[in-house]
């Protein structure tokens, strides 16, 4: 199986040389890849746990990391500080989803019907009322007598689903440590709470008479 594997392998990458692209020539979309140089919004949480029984620990929380990406649209130095804006504003919301989130979803399903019927009778006849009627078989043969009957149906179905998630929280003593350029035109910004940080917020509200 081994051997199998190696010569598909040889195979495949001499099949691959062999194909060149010309200059200036644009590879097809359906051979595209999205690229997967990006940095994801994530939050790390850091505790302290103390074992003082073999079935129980109690645990603190030490520091939360948290980090949110954004692209720039662009190189100029207002879009990167609009950016680095939408970055910080996007880890802060991970921590208030992590905290509480709400979700939602409703589905609305429409159908809308329209049906038209068209009827049309046609009845040819070379007698008079009262006289007898005789008709040949030659005659019987002939399209005189026809109904028609048009019936159009014109149905649509339409599935409408909306899903709302919310996040709500009063972030206190997180504070931004990094900021780096994660792309071409990409920005990371990595936001952190910890105890110190949090000591001082409550000292400044105190201090400032802030709630």
């Amino acid at each position: 199986m081994k051997l199998l594997i190696i010569s598909a392998a040889v195979l495949a990458l001499v099949g691959c040389s062999t194909v060149k692209r010309g200059e200036g020539e644009i590879e097809p979309i359906r051979n595209q890849k999205l690229s997967t140089s990006f940095n994801q919004d994530t939050i790390k949480i850091e505790t302290d746990c103390v074992w003082y029984k073999p079935w129980k620990s109690d645990c603190e929380i030490v520091s939360i990391t948290s980090s949110g990406s954004a692209t720039t649209n662009g190189n100029s130095n207002n879009n990167r500080m609009t950016a680095l804006t939408r970055a910080q504003m996007k880890a802060l919301a991970n921590v208030a989803h992590f905290m509480n989130e709400e979700v939602g979803s409703n589905k609305v399903s429409n159908t809308i019907a329209k049906n038209i019927e068209k009827a049309s009778d046609r009845v040819k006849s070379r007698t008079t009322t009262g006289e007898a009627v005789s008709m040949s078989d030659t005659e019987a043969e002939k399209d005189t007598n026809y109904s028609i009957l048009e019936n159009s149906n014109d149905t649509a179905h339409s599935l409408a689903e909306n899903i709302r998630v919310n996040a709500q929280a009063r972030l206190r003593g997180f504070y931004p440590v990094k900021q780096e350029v994660t792309g071409n035109q990409e920005v990371t910004v990595t936001i952190r709470w910890d105890k110190n940080s949090d000591s001082t917020a409550a000292q400044l509200r105190k201090k400032f008479g802030s709630n």
